[in-house]
């Protein structure tokens, strides 16, 4: 593997660690409740001090950018619902992550080019957040959509860029606080691709994570001449669309285009998370939403402990091909996707059957996927299956 193919997330100009980002947000304070998945502040709208607040804002990415692109060569404005549904996602699932399944005040942000982004894309946008908010409706998760604030920034964004933010409010007693993950915990995993009962196809389980490196990787340079406007012209030319394939290229074991495999819409564990808390949720020690940091986001929220993931799923597809089309290393992967599981549950051994046997009811694979040990002086990951053994650290 030579550099210029272990370093080119980076010379892409995005990291999946996001060092820098967290070296900033030293000294800031971490909530009420630290090592919670996301910040958690006391209620100061009602100083009730049995409840606290959450809130949390995350988006589609530069899933949005591909979505361009296939919208543009194609037409099809499902996509601009799938990306509504992204940025809606990547909050709500964090929230899940702290015990948060209802009651939730939803904003979207969309900046966009006007020149090259017409209110048709706008209005697919917002019929998307609307249709997906009355989906999750069905299965009691409740979101309140509070409206927000579209921008035409054609100066600074190249297409459109979606993002949302949630606030919610939460008992105190039903916090998930992953400072209570401790050794002999076992960690469910929650598949990330298949079909859900509350899905209409097949989803591939890219998520809203890596996608700068899943569309250059994927992808061959004749889309950089159909879409020039959805990169940065000032990433070098060798990691720029670098793949093999076009966005309407059929991917024979799943019948999709590769434009679409790609852009699966981000799932939502919501209505299994709700329903697995309705069976145990004093027995969860914690949970963690796969997203930056892919395998390792754990890390993040542990002091002093060993999680070895010696049981993953099988890589889905999408993944086996951006690493077959690639070479990107195994090691690399890990870190940049969720690779077959979004969602982690650290429960004790005895409650891992319950939200196996919970999610198995929405046609959801989950299993256990690894376990908790003592960290002997240091917290760190170790991933193991059939393509090697890697250790990460904080």
């Amino acid at each position: 593997m030579n550099n210029l193919e272990a370093e080119k997330y980076n010379l892409r100009g995005v990291s999946s660690s996001k060092h820098q980002v967290h070296a900033a947000l030293e000294g800031t304070s971490k909530g009420i409740y630290p090592q919670a998945f996301c910040k958690i502040i006391p209620d100061i709208l009602t100083s009730d001090p049995e409840y606290c607040l959450v809130m949390h804002a995350d988006g589609a990415g530069t899933k949005s950018s591909l979505a361009y692109c296939y919208w543009k060569e194609t037409g099809d404005m499902s996509v601009w619902e799938g990306i509504a549904q992204d940025a809606i996602v990547m909050n709500l699932d964090d929230l899940l992550c702290v015990g948060v399944t209802d009651d939730i005040l939803l904003s979207s942000t969309i900046g966009r080019n006007k020149r090259l982004v017409p209110a048709e894309v706008i209005a697919g946008l917002i019929g998307g957040s609307r249709k997906f908010c009355e989906a999750m409706e069905q299965h009691g998760i409740r979101m309140e959509l509070t409206g927000g604030e579209t921008a035409d920034v054609g100066d600074l964004v190249r297409t459109v860029i979606v993002d949302s933010t949630v606030c919610a409010r939460i008992h105190r007693d039903q916090v998930i606080d992953n400072g209570r993950i401790q050794p002999g915990d076992v960690v469910v995993g929650l598949a990330s691709d298949g079909q859900t009962t509350y899905e209409d196809t097949y989803n591939s389980g890219i998520g809203s994570n890596g996608l700068t490196s899943a569309r250059h990787d994927v992808f061959d340079n004749t889309l950089a001449a159909l879409c020039p406007e959805s990169y940065d012209d000032g990433i070098p030319q060798a990691v720029t669309y670098s793949g093999t394939k076009k966005l309407t290229d059929v991917h024979a074991p799943t019948g999709m285009t590769y434009g679409k495999l790609v852009l699966s819409p981000t799932r939502t564990y919501a209505p299994v998370v709700k329903a697995v808390f309705e069976q145990c949720r004093a027995h969860i020690h914690g949970m963690v939403h796969c997203t930056g940091g892919g395998q390792t986001k754990v890390l993040h929220f542990v002091n002093n402990l060993h999680i070895v993931k010696d049981n993953l799923f099988p890589v889905p597809h999408v993944f086996s091909e951006i690493r077959e089309i690639s070479g990107t290393p195994w090691k690399e992967l890990y870190t940049v996707f969720n690779m077959g599981h979004r969602m982690e549950l650290y429960v004790p051994r005895h409650a891992a059957d319950t939200v196996i046997q919970t999610a198995a009811r929405y046609n959801l694979a989950a299993q256990i996927i690894g376990y908790v040990e003592e960290g002997k002086g240091g917290s760190r990951v170790t991933v193991s299956g059939p393509h090697g053994t890697y250790v990460y650290t904080k």
